[in-house]
């Protein structure tokens, strides 16, 4: 069986035809053409989700990085000490598996270093502000003579949740470069260019682990705050 109990669903939805809005999930139990999952947590604002019955989404999982999806309905809440609630599964032939290289992005300060393979700019040592398989955002420190669809070296220090740094060297391209307007700092889109899906693998499973530390965090604070 693919699905495993205990592991985690991103739920999309898109309401209107505007922004999809992504929702976070622990798998609580498998039932015949149904999934049993804990309250939905929104990504970008910490909620718990509100969904009525019959709605239509997009479900997300990843198994040894390999990212498959399917559709499926909000049936309904299911009451218990642990409120759950049930989703229309059709069973594993309705998993499709996709090509997302950059399916998850997080946000994260990593140290990086860009260096010019041409010799365009000079090197620079600066932040990551997100990350995720297919590139990055990097902060530019100062005003950098650099332009967009440059080739780059990247050199990057993971860190996981065991604080074990792993030291990667990965080729890119200077996608665009803009200002944040919200920080009033500049920065460069980076596209990662990887000889092969093995060398991506590593960011992939960073990112995962980001995303379910604040997961944990989050519901910790939830159930703290609910005792006081």
């Amino acid at each position: 069986m693919l699905l495993k109990i205990g592991e985690t669903l991103i739920l999309e939805l898109n309401e209107d035809n505007a922004e999809v809005k992504r929702y976070r999930c622990r798998i609580e139990d498998l039932r015949e053409n149904e999934i049993l999952i804990d309250y939905p947590i929104d990504e970008i604002t910490g909620k718990t989700a509100v969904f009525f019955n019959g709605t239509l989404m997009m479900a997300n999982y990843v198994k040894n990085n390999r990212v498959f999806r399917f559709r499926t309905e909000f049936i309904n809440r299911v009451p218990g000490n642990v409120p759950l609630m049930r989703l229309r599964y059709e069973g594993e032939e309705s998993l499709e598996q996709i090509q997302r290289r950059d399916f998850v992005r997080v946000d994260a300060s990593l140290d990086v270093a860009v260096h010019s393979p041409e010799g365009l700019f000079s090197p620079f040592v600066s932040l990551t502000s997100d990350i995720g398989g297919g590139g990055a955002l990097v902060f530019l420190p100062g005003d950098p003579e650099i332009n967009g669809e440059t080739a780059v070296e990247v050199w990057l220090s993971l860190v996981s949740t065991s604080n074990r740094n792993q030291y990667l060297k990965i080729k890119g391209i200077i996608a665009r470069i803009f200002t944040d307007k919200l920080l009033h700092k500049k920065k460069a889109s980076i596209k990662f260019l990887f000889d092969s899906e093995k060398d991506r693998q590593p960011i992939i499973r960073f990112c995962f682990e980001k995303q379910l530390e604040s997961r944990r965090k989050l519901l910790e604070w939830e159930m703290d705050h609910r005792h006081v």
